[in-house]
């Protein structure tokens, strides 16, 4: 069924909605001048490709990730703006808002932890490394044998950086079972 069946029988173009709205919470470059196409939706993060499908000359909307469809009525009440008339539906917080924003708060709270955990991360990764290098100079030093005078100082170099790798453990031990992080 084509949307406008009156505009070819009349010859008139159907009536343009404003793209006020869509363009104030939307990115509608992706459009390039369309009237309809899909761009990144705003009501879930991250959106990288655009799941919105948005028509500005019928004033509708869906998105094909999470759901989100309707019209204009409906599109201004998801992203808060008041409608005509200030009615008590525009007042209160939608589902998909009060969904976005929940997401919004655990990204948030990802970010700070990941940021708390991130040095020993890094600590984590320089004891892997240690004992990673201390079993390769140990094989290089088997293979090469114990005749040849670059093995002892490379083993003891090699048993040097492992001590370094097993305290360094100790204290990451330590510190987490202190509780120091949480």
């Amino acid at each position: 069924m084509r949307p406008y069946p009156m505009a070819r029988i009349t010859g008139k173009s159907p009536p343009r909605l404003d793209e006020g709205l869509f363009g104030r919470h939307l990115d509608l470059a992706p459009l390039r001048g369309r009237r309809r196409g899909l761009v990144r939706c705003v009501f879930h993060v991250p959106d990288r490709r655009g799941s919105l499908s948005v028509d500005l000359d019928r004033g509708v909307f869906n998105c094909f990730a999470c759901g989100a469809s309707g019209g204009l009525g409906r599109f201004a009440d998801l992203v808060g703006e008041r409608g005509l008339g200030s009615s008590s539906r525009f007042e209160r917080e939608s589902p998909l808002q009060e969904a976005r924003r929940r997401i919004l708060r655990i990204a948030r709270a990802q970010d700070a932890r990941r940021a708390e955990w991130l040095p020993l991360w890094h600590v984590s990764d320089h004891i892997r490394l240690c004992a990673r290098l201390a079993c390769e100079a140990r094989q290089w030093g088997t293979v090469v044998g114990p005749d040849d005078p670059r093995a002892w100082p490379l083993l003891e170099r090699a048993a040097a950086v492992e001590r370094e790798g097993f305290s360094l453990e100790a204290e990451l031990d330590a510190i987490l079972g202190e509780g120091r992080i949480s």
